[in-house]
């Protein structure tokens, strides 16, 4: 079978469900219109038995689908990152185990992946509004990368194959998939679809998991290769900061004759100034990592060679 010619939609199964018929069936009769062969994988995350038998079920019918069991419970970007490796096609498309958006929204993504490397849908509910925390999630993202996408944690995708032989997802860090994309050098766009809200998807988890994934993200995106950038600024400021504390100790002691026992500010000074000696440190050995392995991981991608 030609890969050109070939759809591969992966999902992730994070709950166990007694029957996934109804969702494999919307999804193929929205999916069959697109004209192309379709590849189905399910990634089962964890012990979901009730799963597990709905899908073979659906194979032992003649269904086109691959089924990947998980031992155990990995999360929703271990479970993406299986089933990108395992997909067949040249586009690939990702959804979710409960219907986010309505299905014959999906062929705007479609053309739209034909044009770009990586496709978001932005749901955009009845009533036009995102849910509370989806927009505070947004607005935080906005602050920190800019405000280019406003629903990074849209689970519907359209991407080229290349995208997910590149980037490696752990963690949360398939929430900023489209952020990841573009630092890799890929076009990325987001599209506007109908949300279905007839399913909900469930809560990412507390407030504070998501601000670390947050800063997490910001590292990796902005600093993971100049890391001296973010290390070296910060610890060149509290070494400053801490030297002229001490000048001024110093000078007040030499020329008016202050005494420096009962000062507890020289020894914040001081340690100021050994913490931010270490900062720098943590910077350099990080740059130096960073250039060791260079060769191995390269941040551009080259899109043709021009005669």
């Amino acid at each position: 079978m030609s890969t050109e010619n070939l759809l591969s939609v992966v999902v992730p199964i994070r709950r166990d469900h007694a029957s996934l018929d109804r969702l494999h069936t919307t999804y193929r009769t929205a999916l069959a219109a697109d004209g192309r062969q379709l590849q189905f994988v399910y990634v089962v995350d964890g012990p979901l038995q009730a799963s597990l038998d709905s899908l073979r079920s659906l194979k032992q019918a003649g269904e086109p689908i691959d089924i990947i069991h998980h031992a155990h419970s990995f999360g929703e970007a271990a479970a993406l990152t299986t089933g990108l490796r395992h997909a067949r096609g040249e586009t690939i498309m990702t959804l979710t185990e409960d219907v986010e958006v309505k299905p014959g929204e999906l062929e705007k993504l479609l053309d739209a992946g034909r044009e770009h490397d990586l496709v978001v849908a932005r749901r955009m509910p009845p009533d036009g509004r995102a849910p509370g925390k989806q927009r505070k999630f947004e607005l935080a993202t906005s602050l920190l990368f800019g405000g280019r996408f406003h629903d990074l944690r849209s689970g519907v995708r359209v991407m080229r194959r290349a995208v997910g032989e590149e980037i490696t997802l752990y963690g949360h860090q398939h929430h900023f998939l489209p952020l990841i994309a573009e630092t890799h050098g890929f076009t990325v766009s987001e599209v506007k679809v109908d949300a279905d809200r007839s399913a909900k998807r469930p809560t990412a988890g507390p407030n504070l998991a998501l601000v670390l994934d947050l800063l997490t993200a910001f590292f990796l995106i902005r600093f993971i290769r100049k890391p001296f950038r973010f290390f070296g600024g910060f610890g060149f400021a509290v070494l400053a900061i801490g030297g002229l504390a001490t000048l001024y100790l110093v000078f007040a002691r030499l020329v008016w004759g202050e005494a420096l026992v009962d000062r507890p500010a020289l020894i914040l000074s001081s340690l100021m100034i050994v913490l931010g000696i270490q900062i720098i440190s943590v910077g350099l050995i990080g740059e130096i990592i960073t250039f060791s392995f260079t060769k191995e991981h390269k941040d551009y991608k080259v899109e043709r060679i021009v005669d």
